[in-house]
């Protein structure tokens, strides 16, 4: 059947567009890729290979994932069917919350015995009449018993009973020339029938035997053996019987606990319950909504839910959460409210839109989080591009970070400068700016006039700035913090400190917002037709965005020093694109020969460009000092800086791109470790999926082929040329 000429055409439409658009898209399909492929490692790692499981555990750990960097997530309403398990078991018998409780983690417990297991184990336990403790001891000789053997227990019986009459330092002074003795004299034999009558019974063969037994095992250990046994005739059960494998395992356990869980399987067997690891989830809900006040203080859980359950879904809007926690709206009728974090009602806690028996949820605090955790991997991974831009491999962002910060706070903490409280905050950030500023035009100068390569002088330098660090704050007169449990540096004061959104008033994003809107129309004044609305649009945008940040910051975390990354942003792209000096150190990174060739300083243009690359890692290290930790410990970053180099490869270098890389570097990371807990899996599967991503960036050929991107064109391929190499 042949295409009709308007299907080829739209085929064609649809072609070229993607052939348009698709270049763009490559790091967002590096991203898709790597956590596609993430989806067999949890198959194999999590799952065991089992595929069905895995992709169960891969939805969860990307759910979390998602929920941990942006706070969306989508979560079952409570119902009464997921309380059919705990209905069906308080109909059997009536019971107060915290024996609720009891039972759910008595049946949490089941699955890991096999509920066959514990039912076979209860009827042992009923047919006994030992004490538990008791019957833990006769488990655990069991093996002793084995290998001694009952007949010969049996056989030896007469002679225990009568060497526990005798003291024990006796029967060791008597059973100690035993140890490998192959013949019995008769004086031997004389000197045991007179301590033990019974020797008289016993060949010589056996004796020497029996004596070597009770050298080797003790007479204590016998006597309590012997007495197992009979314990064990009473029961009806011998040795090598798969009843006494399971009383084994029953001591194993401990008896005390396994009573618990038969009578904990009795129940759920008369309540009709298969599915234990279910019905103790849904037990705990309850519970849960006992501490949630949901039901009467003094109702039992037969009451509770006999006469107040239907209520409560109807009057409260209950959402079941990861680990049986609850979340609570007061309004169940809202299509979409807020749960507040305080009973002012002034700090959100939870945004929910209600989706049939289930609700999107947003967690303000998870993105407040993601956003402070992404602010240095943005600024430093500026840092990184700008180097890359001038053909030049900044590895020393890290070292320039610790170069930065540790001069902010030491500015921050020092009282002697005399300067008024009002400046303290711009001189930290001014001295933050300093450090890195130095510290990186160390290896540009080096680079410059001596040929040494960027790589391994910022590397080196990194170590030196790393322990430099280390060990002014680990060495007491220096920057040790003397009051501080832990070797640290003083505090920063509070003026050094960077202010928080929520600690303006609304009022004043307003006034911002129309302070920009009036800049900008008298900016624009000149051009023709005036852009009123255009200037008025960034106006409004720039009061909403004040007041969402504001709003947002719910946990006190999320600081001004946001700013000063946008700020970071625009003043490196219009560096780089709109000055003179900008055009400079990207001809030189293009080619050097052809920029000395049109007269400009070469050298120059090296120092000038890890010089800046330093001052923006220094401004990252002065923000996290100034905004987030306000002291520095020994490992202060902890990769920071190497992150950096990731993020500006996902950025393609373009200062306008950082911001999306480094929230998505932040996300993954702040989401790692809700991934880890709701998922079961291990936190280096994120650093896999960062790994894979970069891995992706750097060989797109591998997207380009998968996805069926055009070839990168010329200008593209100069664009992603991050260095030049060891001969550059």
């Amino acid at each position: 059947m042949t295409e009709s000429p308007r299907q080829t055409s739209l085929m064609t439409q649809v072609a070229n567009r993607w052939r348009r658009i698709s270049p763009r898209l490559v790091p967002l399909m590096a991203v898709i890729t790597a956590f596609i492929i993430g989806v067999p490692f949890m198959i194999l790692t999590s799952a065991r290979g089992n595929i069905a499981e895995g992709l169960r555990v891969s939805g969860a750990a990307y759910s979390a994932l998602i929920e941990g960097s942006t706070g969306l997530v989508i979560n079952d309403i409570v119902s009464r069917d997921n309380a059919a398990a705990v209905f069906a078991v308080a109909a059997q018998q009536d019971m107060t919350p915290r024996e609720l409780n009891s039972l759910a983690r008595s049946a949490a417990r089941i699955p890991g015995v096999g509920a066959a297991n514990v039912r076979q184990y209860g009827e042992i336990l009923a047919q006994t009449e030992l004490d538990d403790e008791s019957f833990d001891a006769l488990g655990d000789t069991i093996a002793a018993l084995e290998a001694v053997g009952t007949d010969t227990l049996t056989a030896m019986l007469p002679l225990i009973n009568d060497l526990s009459q005798l003291e024990r330092s006796e029967v060791r002074a008597l059973a100690d020339p035993y140890r490998g003795k192959e013949a019995l004299s008769a004086d031997e034999r004389a000197e045991l029938e007179a301590a033990a009558p019974s020797a008289a019974d016993y060949s010589d063969e056996d004796l020497l035997r029996y004596m070597a037994m009770v050298r080797a095992e003790g007479i204590a250990t016998l006597e309590e053996l012997a007495e197992q046994v009979n314990s064990l005739s009473d029961m009806g059960i011998g040795l090598g019987t798969p009843e006494a494998a399971a009383i084994i395992d029953i001591a194993a356990i401990s008896a005390e606990d396994v009573r618990e869980l038969a009578a904990t399987q009795a129940v759920l067997d008369e309540a009709g319950i298969t599915d234990a690891t279910a019905a103790a989830e849904q037990m705990i809900m309850v519970r849960r909504m006992f501490d949630a006040d949901l039901f009467s203080e003094d109702a039992t859980v037969n009451q509770a839910l006999q006469n107040e359950f239907d209520d409560v879904l109807r009057n409260e809007l209950v959402v079941r959460r990861p680990g049986n926690r609850l979340l609570v709206a007061e309004d169940d009728s809202a299509l979409a409210g807020i749960i507040w974090a305080n009973a002012d009602e002034t700090v959100p806690d939870t945004i929910f839109v209600r989706l049939g028996g289930q609700a999107l949820l947003f967690i303000v605090s998870n993105l407040e989080a993601t956003i402070v955790r992404s602010i240095p991997f943005i600024i430093a991974g500026l840092a990184v591009a700008l180097g890359f831009k001038a053909g030049l491999f900044n590895i020393g962002a890290e070292g320039q970070l610790y170069a930065g910060a540790i001069l902010a706070v030491f500015v921050g903490y020092a009282d002697f400068f005399g300067a008024p409280q009002i400046l303290r905050l711009p001189l930290v950030i001014i001295a933050g700016l300093i450090g890195g500023f130095l510290w990186g035009a160390l290896p540009g100068a080096l680079k410059a006039y001596t040929g040494a390569h960027e790589v391994i002088t910022t590397i080196m330098l990194n170590f030196i700035a790393i322990l430099t660090v280390d060990w002014l704050i680990k060495t007491p007169g220096l920057m040790q913090d003397p009051a501080a449990s832990i070797p640290r540096t003083p505090s920063i004061d509070l003026a050094a400190r960077l202010p928080l959104f929520n600690d303006f008033a609304p009022v004043y994003y307003v006034l911002i917002g129309l302070l920009v809107t009036a800049v900008l129309l008298l900016w624009w004044w000149q051009r023709k037709p005036r852009p009123v609305l255009r200037a008025i649009g960034y106006g409004v945008l720039v009061a909403v965005g004040g007041l969402f940040l504001s709003w947002i910051t719910v946990r006190d975390n999320l600081h001004t020093g946001l700013l000063l990354m946008l700020l970071a942003v625009w003043f490196t792209d219009w560096f780089l694109n709109r000055t003179t000096l900008g055009f400079e150190l990207r001809t030189v990174g293009a080619n050097p020969n052809a920029a000395r060739y049109a007269g400009m300083n070469v050298r120059r243009n090296i120092i000038l460009a890890l010089a800046l690359s330093g001052l923006l890692a220094g401004l990252a290290g002065a923000i996290e000092v100034s905004g987030k930790e306000f002291y520095m410990v020994a490992g202060f970053f902890s990769g920071v800086g190497f992150d950096a180099i990731a993020v500006a490869l996902l950025a393609r270098t373009n200062p306008r791109n950082m911001i999306v890389a480094g929230l998505l570097w932040g996300g993954l990371i702040t989401g790692a470790g809700l991934m880890q807990i709701n998922a079961n899996i291990s936190i280096d599967l994120v650093r896999i999926i960062q790994a894979l991503i970069i891995m992706f960036i750097a060989a797109d050929v591998i997207i380009r082929y998968v996805w069926r991107v055009p070839e990168a064109s010329a200008e593209e391929k100069e664009a992603a040329l991050f260095s030049k190499g060891w001969g550059g």
